[in-house]
Order: structure tokens, then sequence, then C-alpha cells
């Protein structure tokens, strides 16, 4: 199991650690669920009232967006794949609707993309022209750091006295830090790269060069803006 696999599951039970703590809280008041719908795709949420003021959320999200992107000089069909579990506390220091959120995110989404071929028949591949007929297609794999932190604002309370069904909207910031990218070839079955161990360093050497650019460009989305709606119901 790789690192990313390890930090998921570990990441994943610290959620739900934090989830069942405030859960499990003596004296909460109301349970409501909600739908919602934002940057991290739909998805439904679970609120908990602690104490007056404070309540805890947990819920799941996920989105698919297929796109052609261009990155490094060369041009993917790209698919994102937004996976996402919140564990969120709310307090709301006025008393009324408008709350600020801090919590984690258990962040499973990843980008995968194919390349396509440009009109030139040559890939810049870390900084060298390298022949589309040598390389065939490059696969790459965007992933994610598994556990990150979650700071925001909002208004609504689920769980507001006198109330069953509820609007909340959210607003704030994933730190989503930098992304892990791998590169991996599909060459030709007739291309050297295959049987001749030093065009296959050298090539490796390029990959790793074009990994690090692509990671250097991936560097603007650390931080993921949250945009969602929700409706929820009050048991």
């Amino acid at each position: 199991m790789g690192k990313h696999g390890t930090g998921r599951i570990a990441g994943l039970t610290a959620l739900l650690g934090v989830f069942w703590a405030t859960w499990a809280a003596p004296g909460r008041a109301e349970v409501a669920v909600a739908a919602k719908a934002g940057t991290l795709g739909a998805g439904v949420e679970l609120t908990a009232g602690i104490v007056p003021r404070l309540n805890a959320r947990f819920g799941a999200n996920g989105f698919n967006y297929s796109d052609r992107r261009e990155a490094s000089q060369i041009e993917y069909d790209a698919e994102a794949q937004l996976r996402t579990a919140t564990g969120l506390l709310d307090w709301y220091p006025l008393g009324g609707g408008f709350h600020l959120t801090g919590g984690l995110v258990y962040n499973d989404s990843k980008v995968e993309g194919s390349s396509i071929a440009p009109p030139s028949g040559t890939y810049d591949i870390g900084g060298v022209p390298v022949p589309v007929s040598l390389v065939g297609t490059l696969d790459a794999t965007a992933e994610l750091d598994p556990v990150v932190p979650y700071a925001g604002f909002g208004w609504g309370n689920a769980v507001a006295a006198n109330r069953k069904v509820g609007f909340y909207v959210d607003l704030g910031v994933v730190f989503q830090g930098k992304a892990d990218i791998t590169l991996i070839p599909i060459l030709p079955a007739d291309s050297p790269i295959n049987t001749n161990p030093i065009a296959r360093q050298a090539f490796d050497i390029l990959l790793r060069r074009e990994e690090q650019d692509l990671e250097a460009e991936a560097a603007d989305y650390d931080y993921y803006p949250v945009l969602s709606f929700g409706v929820s119901y009050k048991f």
C-alpha cells in the first residue's frame, strides 16, 4: 500500500473519531440531515447540536468533471474526480445564523489525463523536444494530501430551534497542499526506448523533470475555494 493509501485510511479514521466524539457528547440537542451542492460537488451531510452555539457536521461529496487542459506545454484529455468527506465544527458567535467553521477534509480527489499528440508531432518533455513516435501517450495522475484542514464561514443553522426545514450557505477554503503527479508513458511497441537502456534512462530523467514542472504549475491550486448551498431537515 502506498503512502497515499495509508494516509487515507489514517485520515478517514481520524475524521470518524472526531465526529464520533462530538456525536456522543452528553447534552447534544438536535440532529438534522441535509442535501448540498457546490464546488466540492453534490453531497449529503449530518449535523448534530453539541452545546448551545456549537454544531458538528459530517458529510460526503462527489463530482466528476472532464475537460481538455494544457499543462507544461502538453495538452491532456483530463478528468477530475472529486471525492471528499468532511468533519467540521460550526461556532455561532452571535447566536443567530452566522457561523465560523473549521475542521478536517478527507480528500480522495484526483485528476487523471492522457496526452494528446500535438500537430507538430513533438512533445516538449522536461524542456526537451521528443518525437511522439518514440513516446506514444503520457498518462498523468495527480493526487493530493489525504487529510487537509478547512476554514470558512457561512449562514444557516440546520438544528435551529422551532424549525424543521432550513437553508444554509458556506464559503471557505480547503488547504489541499501540493499535488503529487506521476507520468506513465504508454510507449509504442517498436520504440527504441523499450530496448535501449541508455535511452530509457535518459527518458526517465526527462519524465521526472516534467513531473516537477507539472507540480510547480499545480501549486496554483494549493488552496481550493469552497462555496456550497444546502437544504436541511431536522428530526
